[in-house]
């Protein structure tokens, strides 16, 4: 769909571009390409929260993470990430590629603690910038 919603607005430039007008073709194609849009974000993002809804395993030791879900499983070494943090009910692991999370409810208030505290210890620290102006 991407491809040929791409393939209409070039189309429709070059169209612009050689009579000078758009025409009613192009008025199509943009109102078209328009709701496609404005369809297809919401759509993507309903199904993507449907499978995040699944459940969801998480085995955490003190060298990387194994990570299962209805949709995806992986496992990452924890000195792959330069960041954890907690942020609205989720881990946030920060790498130079990406970010990774999954949700802070599959383990206890105490199981919390000690994976705080396994990042804290195991992932690097982070670095304060030395030039901080009005701090």
């Amino acid at each position: 769909m991407t491809i040929a919603l791409a393939l209409v607005s070039v189309f429709t430039l070059l169209k612009v571009l050689v009579d000078g007008k758009m025409g009613t073709f192009g008025y199509v194609c943009l109102a078209v390409l328009v709701l496609v849009q404005a369809l297809g974000t919401p759509m993507a993002a309903r199904r993507a929260a449907a499978q995040m809804r699944g459940p969801w395993t998480v085995r955490i030791t003190d060298t990387n993470y194994h990570l299962q879900t209805a949709v995806n499983q992986a496992t990452v070494r924890l000195d792959a990430y330069r960041d954890a943090r907690f942020h609205r009910g989720f881990w946030y692991l920060t790498s130079p590629t990406g970010t990774s999370f999954f949700p802070a409810a599959v383990f206890t208030t105490d199981e919390q603690a000690q994976l705080a505290q396994l990042f804290a210890h195991r992932l690097p620290r982070r670095k304060r910038p030395w030039y901080r102006p009005y701090s």
